[in-house]
This record gives structure tokens, C-alpha cells and sequence, in this order.
């Protein structure tokens, strides 16, 4: 699994949301949620959980991604309610979802570099 491109796969999830806002468009907000759907969700839930699943660096991996699936859903249900203003709100710099974009971003960075010591 190439954690970086999943890391970009999450960041273009949150620039859609954005765009959805700025275009007052609807989003598919149970896909969202569904932290286990995407291709990292699926990864971290199956092969990785097998052989990682005590482990604290694939532990917070795992929480940092259902959090930023969680607060997507919360914004994507703003723009589905056509609640535009609060969504933005919620997109800025501090809040939720970009804390929680960043949170996953450094998640995504630690277990990488756990999953390096361990192959190398």
C-alpha cells in the first residue's frame, strides 16, 4: 500500500468538499462515512489487522481514519442540508475535518515508517 498516494486520495476527498461548497452541489455523504469502503480502509481492516492489530502506530492509523471519514460525513451532511456557510466553516483551518486531515496525514507518516523498520 502507497500510504502517500492514500494520504493524496484522503486531501482530494477534502479539496471535493470544498469544491462542493463553492459549487453548491450535493455529495455522497454515506460514502463518506464508510470509513472501511476505500481502498485504505479496506487495507487497514483486512491484511494489516491480521498481522498489526495490538500494534499503537496501526491503532492510531485506524482511529485517524475513521475520524477523518467521521468529520467528512459531518460536512458532507452540512452540504446535503444546504447549510453551505457552516460547511465552510467547518472546512477552514482548526476545525474537524482539517484537523483530522492532518492527524491522518501524520498517521499515515508513523505507521509508514513502522511498517519500514519492520521490512527492512
Amino acid at each position: 500500500m502507497d500510504l502517500t498516494e492514500e494520504a493524496h486520495a484522503h486531501a482530494r476527498i477534502y479539496n471535493e468538499l470544498v469544491d462542493a461548497v463553492a459549487e453548491k452541489r450535493q455529495v455522497d455523504a454515506a460514502k463518506l462515512r464508510a470509513d472501511r469502503q476505500c481502498n485504505t480502509g479496506q487495507w487497514l481492516h483486512g491484511p494489516l489487522q491480521q498481522r498489526w492489530a495490538g500494534n499503537h502506530t496501526y491503532l492510531n492509523c485506524v482511529e485517524a481514519h475513521r475520524e477523518f471519514h467521521h468529520a467528512a460525513h459531518e460536512v458532507a451532511e452540512l452540504i446535503n442540508r444546504g447549510e453551505y456557510a457552516e460547511a465552510n466553516r467547518r472546512l477552514r483551518n482548526g476545525n474537524r475535518l482539517s484537523m483530522a486531515s492532518s492527524g491522518l496525514t501524520t498517521a499515515f507518516r508513523r505507521l509508514r515508517l513502522a511498517l519500514d523498520t519492520v521490512t527492512a
